[in-house]
């Protein structure tokens, strides 16, 4: 397990819910290496903790706290990603946690 010093990084989410775009901001508070996988917590509209990582098909996620777990496209595929995750839980906080992804993939956290 990889505990190096993480500073937390911020990024901006915009999404159509119904008829209108919200747009709303989050923070990555703490990343943590596992080396297999990596267990991400975000302050948001809520406060939540996923795991992600890779296997022999791609990549999945675990959201314990929703009790959902799925397949991932590239970390930084936020429409595929946002798409599969908006499936099985509410549309806010899976585009927070693509968004999140993207922004930790683009800036060479995972």
């Amino acid at each position: 397990m990889s505990m190096q010093s993480f500073s937390p990084v911020e990024f901006h989410c915009q999404e159509k819910i119904g008829r209108r775009f919200q747009r709303w901001s989050g923070t990555v508070t703490r990343l943590v290496n596992h080396g297999s996988h990596y267990e991400i917590y975000i302050s948001s509209r809520s406060g939540f903790v996923f795991i992600v990582g890779k296997y022999i098909n791609g990549g999945f996620i675990s959201v314990p706290a929703f009790h959902v777990g799925s397949d991932l496209a590239d970390y930084g595929d936020y429409f595929w990603n946002n798409e599969r995750l908006a499936s099985i839980m509410n549309q806010v906080d899976a585009a927070t946690i693509a968004e999140a992804l993207r922004t930790l993939k683009s800036n060479n956290y995972i």
